[in-house]
């Protein structure tokens, strides 16, 4: 296999690599702060300035781990999804259902951090019946299929739809159109551990928008010869 550079990568790496050397100096600059507030100024006793230490170490522990995934996923998704496009463009994924498992099986193996661990995915494009990927099947888990299609008739980005209860885990619903143009697609459901910040939610609809929508596209156009 042909070897190519990865300037990219290298960018990408320098910028993380930047991040946490920026990251560190600070959270050590306003810990020296901190202490000599403690002891210097307030004169609080050895077992107070421990305590606050710990509390202090656990917020740089959780800080670093949010940095880490906001940095690390739009510097890599595009390389991890790389082979789903290339498995399109070869013909290795013909339909809409091979897609679709395709699709959600990746979500789940990527999106696996500490702020943003997505433990199912169902995909529907257009009149296709949903698919979750095989590891993790569990039929539809609960899911109202045709809620869920209701709701995907009225929005245009992710939408946090409720709890839901599945293989006796409780998890948080959430909703990504698929939208190409004026056209709906279908939608991607998640089913996350946790429930997402605002900004994971605006990541979910990014990635339909840059990476998704027009591989659908590809899809269903190869396979009918037009879109619709």
């Amino acid at each position: 296999m042909f070897q190519r550079n990865r300037s990219f990568s290298v960018l990408y790496g320098i910028q993380r690599t930047l991040l946490a050397v920026f990251y560190l100096v600070s959270v050590l600059s306003l810990f020296w702060i901190i202490f000599y507030l403690l002891d210097d100024v307030l004169g609080l006793q050895g077992f107070t300035i421990i305590l606050v230490t710990i509390a202090y170490l656990v917020l740089v522990v959780l800080g670093y781990s949010f940095i880490h995934v906001i940095s690390y996923i739009p510097s890599n998704l595009a390389g991890a999804f790389d082979p789903v496009q290339n498995a399109i463009a070869d013909g290795s994924i013909q339909s809409a259902g091979d897609l679709a498992r395709e699709l959600s099986a990746f979500m789940v193996n990527f999106f696996n951090f500490a702020f943003f661990d997505i433990e199912y995915a169902l995909v529907k494009i257009k009149n296709v019946r949903s698919s979750w990927p095989a590891e993790k099947n569990s039929g539809e888990g609960g899911l109202n299929i045709g809620e869920l299609d209701k709701r995907n008739e009225t929005v245009i980005e992710t939408i946090y739809v409720g709890k839901i209860k599945v293989q006796e885990k409780t998890g948080h619903l959430y909703l990504t159109p698929m939208i190409f143009g004026e056209e709906n697609l279908g939608y991607i459901a998640v089913i996350t551990r946790h429930r997402l910040w605002k900004i994971f939610m605006h990541l979910l609809t990014e990635f339909e928008d840059h990476f998704v929508d027009d591989q659908v596209v590809h899809i269903l156009a190869g396979a009918s010869g037009k879109l619709a």
